[in-house]
């Protein structure tokens, strides 16, 4: 059901009817009177507001991408494994930006800021630049790998971090009957290597110290393994594989990392976070060695890059953008950088940033200072 008029008009009918079977009245007219106060705008609800969204120019597939720009096929398979298959089989198209975003930042290596509207595919202008590098680089690895932190993604909010987990499952996590899903591509192509992600946030089991609670992440296990059962058996009744992506995967192949002591031992190579978060991990012992072991991976050969993702950059203006502005110059420190290091990559997303010398400067002064 893709109509909002519809969709607002049925919940708004359901809700009348849960009134009138909760609270009758004895005299239908008495019911009547109280539907039409009801109905009355802003007794219950405001009235839909419906904005007009121009469809986006659509430019090129990625495999016409790939091949226009000289990158290996690869990149278009492992994408549409997860990331870009839908419901109808069709194959995406790159908009205008999309494609832009892609080329200047995976191939030309440019720092990107994107400034489109809502539902545009900004995230996807993100995405892209990373999951091409990480194609990239695991064409070297052997049987084993340098487990480094090479992405993270700066969320504001973690419901718009949990979001995001959904998505990556799609795109790096998925399985599929006829072999077609993210992880049976990395098995026949990659050795079975695994491009590992993780939330870390305050919601991530669990906190303190691994040997004292250690009960208690059991417990946690055991809860998500019933929780991923449950989505099974909903997604095979329903014949709907989208539900298994709202929970963790908790087969033993699976690449979301889900608890933090797994991810503080082996960094993952995409970490979801916030900027309170990360303040705390740069304070204490428990994560140092994410971030140790990202430094020397990225000292390891000058090619590595450190990806920052900062998503909805609008919302670090004033005293708080201050903060995390000099918040991230501390974890480019810790990682043996700079914001001018060739071995880092900005990659931001906004939809109410303006161009104009207000947004050029706010930009400047966040990312960069008048002595860097």
């Amino acid at each position: 059901m893709n109509n909002p008029i519809k969709i607002f008009n049925d919940i708004f009918d359901a809700y009348i009817k849960y009134i009138n079977s909760g609270l009758p009245f004895f005299r239908e007219e008495y019911n009547q009177e109280r539907n039409a106060l009801i109905k009355e705008a802003g007794t219950i609800c405001q009235p839909p507001i419906i904005e007009i969204v121009p469809k986006y120019h659509e430019k090129a597939t990625l495999a016409e991408f790939c091949n226009t720009e000289g990158l290996s096929k690869e990149l278009n398979d492992f994408v549409n494994t997860g990331l870009f298959v839908n419901n109808s089989q069709q194959e995406r198209y790159l908009y205008d930006h999309q494609y832009e975003a892609l080329k200047e930042a995976h191939i030309n290596r440019k720092h990107i800021v994107v400034t489109t509207g809502t539902g545009s595919g900004k995230t996807e202008c993100f995405l892209l630049p990373v999951i091409a590098d990480l194609i990239a680089e695991s064409k070297s690895w052997g049987k084993t790998r340098k487990r480094a932190m090479r992405t993270m993604i700066l969320y504001p909010l973690n419901a718009l971090a949990e979001d995001q987990m959904i998505r990556l499952r799609k795109a790096l996590n998925s399985h599929k009957d006829d072999k077609t899903g993210a992880l049976d591509w990395l098995d026949e192509h990659r050795s079975g290597h695994r491009f590992y992600f993780g939330r870390y946030t305050g919601a991530t089991p669990v906190s303190g110290i691994k040997d004292k609670v250690r009960g208690k992440l059991l417990e946690e296990k055991k809860l998500l393994q019933n929780e991923w059962k449950a989505a099974q058996e909903v997604a095979k009744e329903n014949n709907n594989t989208e539900l298994l992506y709202h929970v963790p995967c908790m087969e033993s192949d699976s690449a979301e990392m889900w608890d933090r002591f797994s991810m503080q031992d082996n960094a993952p190579d995409i970490m979801i976070t916030n900027y309170s978060m990360l303040n705390v991990m740069l304070m204490r012992n428990n994560e140092a060695e994410i971030f140790s072991n990202t430094r020397k991976w990225l000292e390891e050969d000058s090619s590595n890059i450190f990806h920052l993702v900062i998503d909805e950059l609008h919302t670090y203006r004033g005293t708080a953008g201050t903060e995390v502005a000099y918040l991230l110059r501390v974890l480019l420190d810790r990682l043996g950088l700079n914001p001018n290091s060739p071995q880092v990559q900005f990659l931001a997303s906004s939809a109410s940033l303006e161009e104009n010398e207000q947004s050029i400067d706010f930009l400047s002064e966040f990312f960069w200072s008048e002595q860097e």
